[in-house]
């Protein structure tokens, strides 16, 4: 039987993707063991990841989360300081910010000499169209293969619509984006596990059509496609879901209140959120400008409603057929489909 061993930080995520990866490859090799903070003790961490494969070893895999940088071009003091800035303000957890610095560094420093054949890291959380060559190069100095997303589901800049420009993604970025990961894709399709984002059977609801609110709900922020949308179901007075928690939150946090950095106010909007999807008679979702599948596009098919959507790059790949599993429509004509 394979051993595998999981090395990361444990965090609990808005994005129930990021929370439960441990669960899932548990699920995939039960022969697996846990190293990091959250997984570990304070001493066993002091001593290092190589020490812990030494004394527990020999692993024929080890799996790297979606919370350990390990594909950034330098481990310099602004990739620290924007890490633990996220890991504050989204994700909560209750390591110390030296617990995660010393983790963080020690398995940056050691990942390319541990004696494991097989290394494989997610990359559900990369940001694509920023990716440089350094950060290529690395992951074939690590030698990793990733899971995630294949070429199928990346489209090159060029074939991107045009109101990708005016997505707020885009602009804080521009300047550095490319096709360094589309290319690295489409030449190594062998380094990628193809998996996208998953759902739990706790997401699961049967609840009839005829039981649920007459409304469209239209949940997530308002990017492009989806502002459209709203605009053209006011315009014609069809009814929307309330996302009163959705506005709270944000309100909040912009107050300065970490709503998204406790347990309880994760849960309690992932729970807003899930009576939502499975309250509603109809919810449209839509691609972001970069066009990649976002975890919406399997919540809502999971959760009963009708989905009405802007399909993402490689949506009938996955088995996904218009008409069958969704009804594809641009925002303008959502009300009168």
């Amino acid at each position: 039987m394979i051993r595998a061993l999981y090395v990361d930080i444990d965090l609990i995520h808005l994005n129930p993707t990021a929370t439960h990866f441990p669960q899932l490859i548990e699920a995939a090799i039960p022969n697996v063991s846990f190293y990091g903070p959250g997984f570990s003790s304070p001493d066993l961490l002091t001593k290092g990841l190589l020490n812990w494969i030494r004394e527990t070893g020999p692993y024929e895999m080890i799996f790297i989360g979606p919370n350990s940088p390990v594909l950034v071009d330098n481990l310099d003091h602004d990739v620290i300081r924007s890490t633990l800035a996220y890991m504050r303000r989204s994700t909560a957890h209750p390591h110390t910010d030296s617990e995660i610095v010393a983790f963080i560094k020690d398995l940056f420093a050691v990942l390319p000499n541990v004696d494991i054949e097989h290394r494989v890291a997610t990359s559900l959380n990369f940001d694509y169209y920023g990716a440089t060559a350094v950060q290529v190069q690395r992951l074939h100095d690590v030698n990793l293969t990733l899971i995630g997303p294949n070429e199928q589901f990346v489209r090159p800049l060029a074939e991107l619509p045009a109101f990708v420009t005016q997505e707020k993604h885009y602009q804080r970025k521009k300047a550095r984006l490319s096709d360094c990961w589309f290319d690295f894709l489409h030449a190594h399709p062998e380094r990628v596990i193809t998996a996208l984002h998953y759902v739990l059977p706790s997401e699961f609801s049967y609840r009839p059509i005829h039981l649920r609110r007459p409304v469209v709900a239209v949940p997530g922020v308002e990017y492009h496609l989806r502002k459209e949308a709203n605009v053209a179901l006011r315009r014609t007075g069809i009814r929307t879901a309330s996302k009163w928690y959705f506005h709270l939150f944000r309100v909040m946090s912009r107050l300065g209140v970490p709503v998204y950095g406790h347990p309880l106010g994760l849960h309690l909007y992932n729970q807003c959120f899930q009576r939502t999807l499975k309250t509603s008679r109809y919810v449209y979702t839509a691609r972001g400008g970069f066009g990649l599948p976002v975890r919406k596009f399997f919540e809502i098919p999971a959760a009963g409603a009708l989905m009405l959507c802007s399909p993402c790059t490689g949506y009938q790949e996955l088995g996904f057929d218009d008409g069958a599993h969704y009804h594809s429509v641009e925002p303008n004509d959502l009300p009168k489909l």
